[in-house]
């Protein structure tokens, strides 16, 4: 029998692969906190604030091409 070359990923590994996802797809943090079932959104915001950053200078980015756009 050969083995598959698929990654083993626990559980926790698939919990923030999804939440990364959700993220990048533009759901709220609000939202993400609810279906993680975090009492407070500032956990999810400590948990996955590497995330939250790459949105932010992905969001700069919309804001400086958008403005560039005006002259």
């Amino acid at each position: 029998m050969r083995e598959s070359q698929v990654p083993n990923i626990s559980i926790h590994g698939l919990r923030h692969t999804h939440v990364s996802l959700l993220l990048f797809a533009g759901v709220s943090i609000a939202s993400v906190a609810r279906r993680l079932g975090h009492a407070s959104m500032t956990t999810t915001q400590k948990t996955y604030l590497h995330i939250i950053q790459k949105l932010k200078n992905k969001d700069i980015d919309i804001v400086m091409r958008s403005l560039s756009g005006l002259s």
